[in-house]
């Protein structure tokens, strides 16, 4: 069965804020290695929303929550935190850049297992 997008929000424009979400990724990768920020996984949603994540693969849980608490402070988001009832953390940190049309938003986050009897890798 094919998935329905809403008719209330034109092709174009769809294609108008992924573009805007694509140029303000290239501009955070960009920027990320310049002033030596932790690479995240990024995704870009069909509303041109980026969410980066500090994943349990790449980081350990302290690794996840720095990764989180750079990207925040570099855009000026906060970080909100939530402990889950199976022992997970979950950081989020949302964010809006630009004005108008121009607009792009997102997030940061990460889920970090704190009751996980295998300690999470070192960052590989």
């Amino acid at each position: 069965m094919p998935v329905r997008r809403s008719e209330a929000v034109p092709t174009a424009t769809l294609h108008r804020w992924q573009s805007n979400g694509q140029k303000q990724l290239a501009a955070f990768l960009a920027h990320g290695a310049k002033i030596d920020l932790p690479p995240l996984m990024w995704t870009l949603a069909s509303s041109g929303a980026l969410t980066g994540v500090a994943d349990g693969l790449s980081y350990t849980p302290e690794g996840q929550r720095t990764a989180v608490e750079q990207w925040a402070a570099h855009v000026g988001a906060t970080v909100t935190s939530r402990t889950t009832s199976d022992g997970r953390e979950e950081l989020y940190a949302g964010w809006k850049i630009g004005k108008g049309m121009d607009e792009v938003g997102g997030c940061f986050r990460a889920t970090i297992f704190l009751d996980d009897d295998d300690p999470q890798s070192e960052n590989q």
